[in-house]
């Protein structure tokens, strides 16, 4: 095994074998002839010494030391196709690639002014932006699939490095229309008996309400499941039920649609956005550049109060 050598083209049909469930289809996707398939996954497993595939008259699948294999091939996947993205910024005069994952609520609020601004001061940084869910952020940003994450959360993983970003206050939004009207604020009880629209990915707004509706001894009674905050606005103009967005993001849709926002005073709202980077350091030194730029945000935010 120390002079182990793998063709990095058998990785990748075990990896089609482990998503099609079949070895003819993968060979096919891997554009190789059945024979010569079944002939480069056999030697992989003599190479390994294990069993990688179970075979059966329907097709294969994997062992579970195939997924261990196949899991590693998946990392070296993306490591090759980083690779050679930072292959190309570099000879396109780009000087760092920064991977930041946020969650919807950032994005819809502050982030993309703020990256707006950082990259004026930054002209030959390139930022890969994705949406992701807050549970899914700390995992992204400490296993090294993303420099940045921004998310909402009170307690961070060990090898996490988090300053305060920005505050949020979460409201509810309803209809501008028969008993809202005159309305400005709704207590949980209330809130809860109404018809609700959640978003379909859930999100931490969703697991908050979760948690108070358990707290309560109820359950959330859930109309529609949506994806994003525009499809939830919508939904709620429409009549459908009612919904809890952040504020920032809930006073630019109550412009735009016959909404009204409504406090939640029987509860705490406010919310800490919070940034994060792998403690140890980054893999991209403008990546500390943009982590000590947003934590400045909050400070300078709350100089301007």
């Amino acid at each position: 095994m120390n002079n182990l050598r793998i063709d990095f083209l058998s990785l990748r049909l075990l990896l089609a074998v482990g998503q099609t469930g079949s070895i003819t289809q993968a060979a096919q996707q891997s554009n190789l002839a059945l024979a010569a398939a079944s002939a480069r996954l056999k030697e992989l497993e003599e190479r390994l010494g294990v069993a990688l595939l179970e075979r059966h008259a329907r097709g294969a699948r994997l062992t579970e030391a195939g997924q261990l294999v196949a899991m590693r091939a998946r990392s070296i996947e993306q490591d090759l196709s980083q690779m050679g993205l930072e292959i190309e910024d570099l000879l396109q005069g780009v000087t760092g690639h920064i991977r930041v994952v946020a969650n919807m609520s950032s994005i819809a609020a502050v982030l993309p002014q703020d990256l707006t601004s950082f990259l004026k001061d930054h002209p030959r940084v390139r930022i890969d932006l994705s949406e992701q869910t807050s549970r899914d952020i700390q995992s992204l940003v400490a296993d090294g699939q993303a420099d940045i994450g921004i998310l909402t959360s009170a307690h961070f993983r060990e090898e996490l490095l988090a300053n305060p970003y920005y505050m949020d206050e979460v409201v509810a939004i309803v209809p501008a229309k028969g008993r809202w009207l005159k309305t400005k604020s709704i207590g949980m009880d209330d809130f809860f008996s109404q018809d609700l629209i959640i978003l379909q990915e859930g999100g931490a707004i969703a697991e908050w309400l979760g948690d108070l509706a358990r707290s309560r001894g109820t359950v959330l009674r859930v109309r529609v499941r949506a994806k994003g905050f525009d499809a939830l606005a919508q939904l709620v103009a429409a009549g459908l039920g009612i919904t809890a967005l952040p504020r920032r993001v809930a006073e630019r849709f109550s412009k735009l649609l016959r909404l009204r926002i409504l406090a939640l005073p029987e509860v705490e709202t406010r919310r800490t956005i919070s940034v994060c980077r792998p403690r140890l350091g980054h893999r991209v030194a403008a990546a500390a550049d943009l982590f000590d730029f947003l934590s400045l945000r909050h400070t300078r935010r709350l100089g301007r109060k």
